[in-house]
């Protein structure tokens, strides 16, 4: 593994248990139970609280995705609805996603191609859950 990849692990280990709380915390506040449906704002809450944290970049991202995983492993639900929502990680829509959300805050986001992408990661999925 090289140097700059150690470092970055070291720095996303760092913050994941303070991040994870923070997540935890803030969802149980807010009410939020972890579903497909508020998935989207589960990845929101997460990417506010890693924001304030020290990582930049790709590091925020990975922690989001990290923390995301961890909130849907521990929250009570079925073992379809985990499994799918696992998938949607795995598959990358969440990355996806947290990309998305950077472009607009970016002013980069062109509504017409946001369209095209989003209809194109719903029927990959559609598709890898019919297999």
């Amino acid at each position: 593994m090289s140097r700059k990849k150690e470092v970055q692990n070291l720095l996303i280990a760092a913050a994941y248990d303070s991040c994870l709380t923070k997540l935890n915390t803030e969802l149980e506040s807010k009410g939020v139970n972890i579903t497909p449906q508020t998935i989207t704002i589960v990845i929101k809450i997460a990417m506010e609280i890693v924001e304030a944290s020290v990582l930049q970049g790709e590091e925020q991202k990975v922690l989001v995705e990290k923390l995301v995983r961890k909130v849907i492993i521990d929250a009570p639900i079925d073992d379809d609805r985990e499994k799918l929502l696992l998938d949607i990680i795995d598959e990358g829509i969440i990355g996806n996603v947290i990309d998305l959300v950077i472009s607009a805050t970016k002013g980069e986001l062109n509504v017409n191609a946001v369209e095209e992408a989003a209809v194109g990661c719903c029927l990959a999925m559609l598709k890898s859950r019919n297999n």
